[in-house]
């Protein structure tokens, strides 16, 4: 039914339990930015409560992301109230999507296009989880079923129980939910300190990472520096963007900082973090000079590795770039962090140094009615094609 400002409300019973224990729930949903912007406090008091929490899933990430990649309207967050009490937060959004001579509007997650997040997420108690997944589930095929075309959850923990919740009502409806796709996150599990990931090391990158140490330190004068305060970051994001940019030049790519739209929501997303205290902007510099730079966030402590930077032309048989992420390790396990998160990507160094993986995935399925059965068929004949060509 239609709240006040045009607020889409239902009521729904808890489905997993009796009649007489059901808790009734009642659910809004946001459409415009001045509405996100006022459920700031109530988010981050909800999301530190449930087993979700991720920098990718705080108030300040999305909607930063939302302000710089979305429209006025696109936005369909919605949240689930017991009472008055706030319990649950499906962050999604409805966008076009271009697939073959067809436009669909794709329901998503929130962050899920461009800048590389993940471990995202329905933003639930757990004691609340399958009462508020439920009451999400039949909004999305009974009050907004008209809205969207396919359903998108990107970048869910593997080991997250939306997955299987999710999977059982798509399964009690008759659905098919498909592995869109999958990505994989090595990490430091720091807990034991930095003795036991040393430990963890082959004797041969312990030995690399003394004998580059000692031949930077014969080219000049090596230091350290982070810059996290509000007064440095646009000074210390110039600088990063600079690094990053000459080292992807060199191989004749755009690099991350080439795309105008994730440059500027970097700018504004480093600020954000630099007045939580959650940015990390570290340097290594070779007799003054920059040379290696290195993007991160720590987070209610787990730090994340976003991205590097470096001067290919400098130091390369020292890997300056390897030492600085070496430094950023110990600078965690100072400040307490119990994990490194190296995020998305196998890359060698990262595996090298991992001493556990992770992964997400990314399902999908198509709305029940003729539009979406046309553009279904339509992929379908396309992955057809595709295998009769090989």
């Amino acid at each position: 039914m239609e709240g006040p400002s045009g607020v889409l409300e239902a009521v729904t019973p808890d489905a997993g339990r009796k009649a007489t224990l059901a808790e009734a729930v009642r659910l809004r949903v946001v459409r415009n930015f001045e509405e996100f912007l006022a459920l700031a406090d109530r988010w981050h008091a909800l999301l530190k409560e449930t087993a979700s929490d991720s920098v990718f899933l705080t108030w300040e990430w999305l909607y930063t992301w939302s302000r710089h990649y979305l429209e006025e309207g696109q936005l369909w967050i919605v949240i689930v109230f017991k009472n008055d009490e706030l319990i649950g937060i499906a962050p999604f959004c409805v966008r076009p999507r271009v697939t073959g001579m067809m436009t669909i509007r794709e329901m998503r997650f929130l962050g899920s296009e461009g800048v590389g997040s993940t471990h995202l997420d329905f933003i639930v108690r757990k004691k609340h989880k399958e009462t508020v997944l439920r009451a999400i589930y039949r909004h999305l095929h009974e009050e907004a079923a008209g809205a969207w075309d396919l359903l998108t959850l990107s970048e869910l923990p593997a080991e997250s129980s939306s997955i299987d919740l999710w999977e059982l009502m798509v399964g009690e409806a008759g659905r098919v939910m498909e592995v869109a796709g999958m990505t994989v996150e090595p990490f430091i599990d720091l807990r034991d300190g930095l003795e036991h990931f040393l430990t963890s090391l082959s004797g041969n990158e312990r030995s690399n990472l003394r004998r580059k140490q000692r031949r930077l330190e014969g080219l000049g004068s090596v230091t350290y520096e982070r810059m996290s305060s509000s007064q440095d970051v646009d000074r210390a994001m110039d600088v990063l963007i600079q690094l990053h940019q000459m080292r992807w030049k060199e191989r004749g790519a755009a690099g991350v900082f080439g795309d105008y739209r994730r440059r500027v929501f970097h700018r504004d997303i480093a600020r954000a973090f630099s007045d939580k205290g959650w940015l990390r902007l570290d340097f290594l510099l070779l007799s003054g000079e920059p040379i290696a730079g290195v993007y991160g966030y720590a987070y209610r402590n787990r730090y994340s590795f976003y991205l590097p930077g470096l001067n290919p032309m400098v130091a390369a048989r020292s890997s300056p770039g390897i030492l600085l992420l070496f430094r950023c390790v110990e600078e965690a396990v100072r400040e307490g962090d119990q994990e490194f998160n190296l995020l998305k990507g196998a890359a060698d160094y990262k595996i090298a140094w991992a001493t556990g993986l992770r992964r997400c995935v990314t399902l999908q399925y198509y709305n029940r009615h003729l539009r979406s059965a046309a553009v279904k068929a339509l992929e379908s004949g396309k992955s057809m094609i595709k295998m009769l060509v090989r």
